[in-house]
């Protein structure tokens, strides 16, 4: 990949981090059985004397704001920054917080996850949307575009990049918990009966809901969009189980917990994900006590 310019580097909050990529080699990326150094420099955040020109926040949602603090004072008005995370309410968290710099958001369908350390597995071909949060339906920025990987992770420019993060946001609703309470890869929330029939009927009432909160799009069939990206991450475990099993928090404050949240404010009735956030939350208990084994 060609890194282009300005220089890209990976910026460690902790020495122990910044030292397993020294002793790994820096980044390695798989796809299809065949590994990839990928040549990005890192170092840890105490260690910016720069300006910071561009800023890919690749950090879970429950961590976007303190990454973000970490580097305040190395961000200026020509700041822009790219969030990746799942979820709806820190894009909003982070536009309110930095006012002053133009953020992004890239929503992805592609499915990845850690070997090990600075080992990156892609495992299913997805689709890319990067938008302006900032100013919204603004025309494609093409200097942006061609920083990032834009032909090998095929992104496309948005105008309406909130649609496409409540789409997202639907998507990881309907499968992130199911996998976790499965215990599962995600074709397996296809292939098992009762986990299928648990999803679609999950989908029913996520589609239900987004059709009468008043600030929400008018969404997309819910199911269909979850299956395609199954499919599409057959072999791939979610980033939430991915979180479960490791003992890390994970992201449902910002999935079916925020749906519920929005749902109340609402009066609107959500029974399944009500219960999913139960279930969901005795099997992680059960994940991070050893009860449960990992396939």
């Amino acid at each position: 990949m060609d890194w282009g310019q300005p220089p890209v580097c990976l910026l460690l909050h902790k020495a122990d981090s910044l030292q397993r990529w020294q002793q790994t080699g820096g980044l390695h990326l798989y796809e299809r059985s065949t590994g990839t150094a990928l040549p990005v420099p890192a170092m840890l955040v105490q260690q910016i004397q720069e300006p910071i020109s561009l800023l890919l926040v690749c950090t879970k949602a429950q961590d976007t704001l303190p990454a973000l603090a970490s580097v305040k004072d190395h961000l200026n008005s020509g700041t822009r920054i790219v969030l990746l995370q799942n979820g709806l309410r820190v894009q909003d968290e982070v536009r309110q917080q930095f006012p002053q710099q133009a953020v992004y958001c890239l929503s992805t369908s592609h499915g990845a996850y850690l070997r090990s350390p600075f080992h990156v597995v892609h495992a299913g071909q997805g689709e890319a949307w990067l938008g302006n949060l900032s100013t919204p339906g603004q025309e494609a920025e093409q200097d942006l575009l061609t920083l990032l990987p834009q032909r090998q992770m095929q992104i496309q420019w948005e105008r309406d990049i909130r649609a496409r993060l409540w789409d997202k946001f639907a998507v990881n609703c309907a499968i992130n918990a199911l996998s976790v309470i499965h215990n599962c890869r995600n074709a397996e929330l296809l292939t098992r009966p009762d986990a299928h029939a648990e999803l679609q009927a999950l989908c029913k009432e996520i589609e239900a809901l987004l059709m009468a909160l008043p600030q929400a799009p008018t969404p997309a069939a819910v199911y269909p969009r979850a299956r395609s990206v199954l499919q599409a991450t057959a072999q791939n475990f979610s980033s939430t189980l991915q979180d479960a099993r490791a003992g890390r928090d994970t992201e449902m404050p910002y999935l079916n917990e925020y749906l519920c949240e929005l749902a109340q404010q609402a009066a609107l009735p959500c029974p399944r994900n009500t219960e999913l956030i139960q279930r969901f939350n005795t099997r992680v208990a059960a994940l991070r006590a050893g009860l449960q084994p990992c396939p």
